[in-house]
């Protein structure tokens, strides 16, 4: 009877541990996209060549350059040569330009100049991938974003023209153009090189500069106040930064109750040994809201056993808001295990989310039906000619009768949205195990999967290519 009850236990522990190595292996569901985002995208080879053309744009009066100097507006714009990195070209009388064969850049400031008159207009990497480049306007206004964001560029700060354009700085950027026209109307012999490197024009530009930089400064410090109620496990400064309208484009179920609830469970029952917090970039939007990409690593270790919990890295495009005083975290804050890595995520991300965790609960709970209904009956691996939904469903009962974990770890990559009912998944993982009847270790090595869901009948489920077996392979091509 005692060796019964000693192989029921034992038995019980295999069940419960080996939930945790399927789960490790079906951890190839989760992930997040990788198609292009609101701050970045796929940029283009540093070979890659653009054609630009548009016109200038110059109604205000000037200082001309005849023999009997007076102001007037330009008529003739046929002097202006035109630069954008090491193409030139020249404008004709109407002012309009064609530059063939501009080498992408990232940082790219087309100059109009002639004699001491300079205009400019910056042409960000993202209208270089995305927009009209045959009809670019070089006029007054492009020249004051451009001097402020070059004066960002010195400062070590790369302003985006959301930052610049934002409401609060509406004031500055009128002084800013004043001084522009005021710049154009001055006699050329009190110009040494041309008229944006007057003071009062840099100076003015440059005001517009510090003040984006000191409202980015506001945002970085809400950003540390956060991170330190984490690491001092403060609940109520965390409530205070998280706004009671905060919600999650990938998780309907996130709010500001669920948030508060799912940190006050953390804080109870673990610590963190690190958490880093970076920002990468930061964007000013309308209605006083902000986008910081930030990439956030934390380990937490749990307080019973001094195990580590949780060592992962996400990055995402937080929404921060303006609320009276304070900026809070308003939208897209990934805390759960379940929430995304990267960013990008989206609704679909959210469907393919909720459907692993119903596997974690299937597994958990050793259902094999319930893990069954996520699984397509077309399932196939294309390295495993005899891998079928039966066999994968035969091979996880088998293991939950006859394993013990010792090592599982994993780490997500991307989900990579094929359409608008398919997806690749791709993770690595390494799974350690001990059969418990042979008393033998059995190490998977370290696995990259990229797993192939289908959406059936409004329901994901794993259509392709899951490694289930200690035989399959270990990479993908």
């Amino acid at each position: 009877m005692l060796q019964r009850k000693i192989y029921i236990k034992i038995r019980r522990r295999a069940h419960r541990f080996y939930s945790i190595i399927l789960l490790a292996m079906i951890l190839v569901f989760n992930g997040c996209t990788s198609h292009k985002g609101d701050l970045r995208f796929n940029s283009p080879s540093t070979g890659d060549i653009f054609n630009i053309s548009g016109r200038i744009s110059l109604p205000e009066i000037i200082e001309t350059d005849s023999a009997r100097a007076s102001l007037t507006t330009l008529t003739d714009f046929s002097n202006f040569k035109l630069t954008a990195g090491e193409t030139t070209a020249q404008a004709d009388k109407n002012g309009n330009f064609y530059l063939s064969g501009v080498n992408f850049s990232d940082s790219l400031v087309i100059g109009a100049i002639s004699n001491k008159i300079a205009l400019l207009r910056r042409v960000t990497a993202d209208e270089l991938c995305y927009s009209d480049l045959s009809n670019i306007e070089i006029d007054v206004n492009s020249t004051a974003e451009a001097m402020i964001y070059l004066q960002g560029v010195l400062l070590k700060k790369d302003l985006t023209p959301a930052d610049i354009r934002a409401r609060e700085y509406v004031d500055g950027i009128a002084s800013l153009t004043s001084a522009i026209k005021l710049s154009m109307q001055l006699p050329k012999t009190s110009i040494s090189k041309t008229n944006l490197e007057l003071p009062a024009v840099v100076a003015a530009s440059k005001e517009v500069a510090l003040k984006c930089i000191s409202r980015d400064n506001v945002l970085k410090e809400a950003n540390t106040v956060l991170r330190h109620a984490f690491l001092r496990k403060d609940l109520e400064l965390v409530k205070l930064y998280i706004s009671p309208s905060f919600g999650n484009d990938w998780d309907t179920t996130s709010n500001w109750d669920d948030v508060v609830n799912y940190f006050e469970k953390l804080f109870s029952n673990n610590d963190f040994v690190t958490l880093t917090w970076e920002i990468m970039e930061t964007e000013l939007l309308e209605n006083s809201t902000a986008r910081i990409r930030t990439k956030v690593n934390a380990v937490i270790r749990e307080n019973t056993n001094d195990e580590i919990a949780c060592n992962k890295t996400w990055t995402f495009d937080a929404l921060w808001r303006l609320e009276g005083t304070i900026w809070k975290l308003y939208r897209n804050m990934p805390y759960r295990d379940t929430h995304p890595t990267q960013v990008d995520a989206d609704l679909r991300w959210g469907e393919i989310s909720s459907a692993h965790a119903e596997l974690q609960a299937a597994i958990n709970r050793e259902d094999l039906d319930a893990l069954g209904s996520r699984i397509s009956d077309a399932f196939r691996n294309a390295f495993d000619g005899n891998s079928t939904k039966t066999e994968l469903l035969l091979v996880a009962a088998q293991r939950f009768n006859n394993m013990d974990v010792k090592i599982s770890d994993y780490s997500i990559e991307s989900i990579k949205f094929t359409g608008n009912e398919s997806a690749e998944v791709t993770c690595t993982g390494r799974v350690k195990v001990i059969n418990i009847l042979l008393g033998k270790d059995i190490d998977s090595g370290l696995v990259k999967a990229k797993v192939v869901w289908h959406k059936e009948d409004g329901v994901w489920r794993i259509y392709r290519d899951l490694p289930y077996k200690f035989t399959h392979p270990v990479t993908f091509d």
